[in-house]
């Protein structure tokens, strides 16, 4: 993990956004028209991209490739969970992808940036 100085804070917070991601993901489904095509598959990569672009963020450049697999392991799960839930969810191959996507996109959002965004941050409120 970066050395930050408010790094349980930046960690209470994406767990904050895990558990709401899992929440939304994992509740029963609501029987509403998208009024956007595909709607769902780009909250899905909206998702992945914040979670990710968070967690990668925390941690030194040499874990990402850990962070990016079990984000994709994340989306996998979830995928799975909503396959056996008896509450009108279902697996989806296209929803994965979307998390892919996301992944993928902060993974290489975080690349270019180089350096914490959390660090950005912290020293920007420090020389407030």
């Amino acid at each position: 993990m970066r050395p930050l100085t408010w790094a349980f804070w930046w960690v209470l917070g994406g767990a904050v956004l895990f558990s709401t991601t899992l929440f939304f993901c994992l509740r029963p489904s609501t029987p509403s028209e998208p009024w956007i095509a595909n709607l769902d598959k780009l909250q899905h990569a909206f998702a992945f991209f914040v979670l990710s672009f968070w967690s990668l963020a925390l941690v030194e450049r040499r874990a990402y490739l850990r962070v990016t697999l079990v984000m994709v392991a994340v989306g996998a799960g979830i995928e799975v969970a909503q396959g056996l839930m008896p509450f009108g969810r279902s697996a989806e191959w296209a929803d994965l992808m979307a998390d892919l996507v996301g992944v993928v996109l902060a993974l290489l959002a975080s690349l270019i940036v180089r350096e914490s965004w959390f660090a950005r941050v912290e020293t920007w409120l420090r020389r407030s």
